[in-house]
C-alpha cells in the first residue's frame, strides 16, 4: 500500500509551484547562478572580485611598521651617536687640558731641578771631579810635551833665571825629552850659558822620571820640577779648604 494519500479534486490553495530554473544559452555560456544568501543583484563571483584580503592588508601594515620602526632605530642611533661623539669630545677636551697642565706643573718642577743641579754637582762630586780633572791634565801635558819641545824648553829656561848661574848647574831629564830637545837645538843653547865666567851647564838622564819633567839643582839649590811634583802641588792648592774644615 502506498505511503501516501493522493487528494483529488482539491484546489491547490497556499502552495508554491517548484521547478528547476531552465538553463538558456547565457546560463550555458558558464554564468553562476544567483546566490540566495546574498542580496539582490549581488553574486559570487562578485562578491570574491570586488572584496580585499584580510591577510594582505594585515601583511602590508605589518610591512609599514617594520619600516618606520627601522627608520626610527637608525634615527636614534644617528642620535645617540652624535651626542656620545659630542660629550666625549668635551670630555677628551677636559681630560687633555688637565693632562697638559699636570705635564707643564712636571716640566717647571724639573727646571727648577736643574737649576739647582750645577751647584748640588759641585757640591757632591767636588772633589771627584777636580781628581779627574787633575789626571786628564796630566796626560795632556805629557802629549804635549812628548812632541812639542817648547813645553820643557819654557820650564827650564824659568828655572834658570831663578838660579845662580855662577855655579854649575844640572839639568836632569828624561832620555826622549834629551833626544828632543837637542834635536831642535835647545841643548846646545843651555850648554853655551848666558855669559862668560858663568857656571857650566851639565846634562844628566833618568829614564825613571815623567816626560814633560826635570830636575834642576847645584851645590847651593836644588829645584823639583817633576810632573808629579807639581800635580801634587796643585793638589794641595785645589784641597786646601777641606784640610782647613
Amino acid at each position: 500500500m502506498p505511503s501516501f494519500k493522493v487528494l483529488k479534486g482539491t484546489a491547490p490553495t497556499g502552495w508554491t509551484p517548484f521547478a528547476f530554473e531552465s538553463l538558456d544559452a547565457e546560463s550555458a555560456e558558464g554564468r553562476l547562478p544567483t546566490n540566495p544568501l546574498s542580496s539582490p543583484g549581488e553574486d559570487i563571483g562578485e562578491a570574491a572580485t570586488d572584496g580585499a584580503n584580510p591577510l594582505d592588508e594585515l601583511e602590508q601594515v605589518i610591512r609599514q611598521r617594520l619600516l618606520e620602526a627601522e627608520r626610527r632605530a637608525e634615527e636614534l642611533e644617528r642620535e645617540a651617536y652624535q651626542k656620545g661623539y659630542e660629550q666625549g669630545r668635551k670630555d677628551g677636551y677636559a681630560f687633555g687640558a688637565s693632562s697638559i697642565e699636570k705635564i707643564r706643573e712636571r716640566l717647571d718642577a724639573v727646571a727648577a731641578s736643574l737649576e739647582a743641579l750645577p751647584a748640588q754637582v759641585l757640591g757632591d762630586y767636588r772633589r771627584w771631579l777636580l781628581e779627574a780633572a787633575l789626571t786628564l791634565s796630566r796626560h795632556l801635558f805629557q802629549a804635549a810635551a812628548s812632541v812639542n819641545p817648547s813645553v820643557l824648553e819654557n820650564l827650564v829656561d824659568e828655572i834658570l833665571d831663578h838660579m845662580d848661574r855662577s855655579q854649575a848647574i844640572t839639568i836632569v831629564l828624561h832620555p826622549k825629552d834629551r833626544d828632543l830637545l837637542e834635536k831642535h837645538g835647545i841643548l846646545e843653547r843651555w850648554l853655551a850659558g848666558p855669559s862668560e865666567g858663568a857656571g857650566t851647564v851639565r846634562i844628566a838622564l833618568d829614564p825613571h822620571i815623567s816626560r814633560g819633567g826635570c830636575r834642576v839643582h847645584s851645590a847651593f839649590q836644588e829645584i823639583d820640577a817633576l810632573v808629579e811634583t807639581r800635580l801634587k802641588n796643585l793638589h794641595e792648592v785645589l784641597f786646601a779648604h777641606e784640610s782647613r774644615t
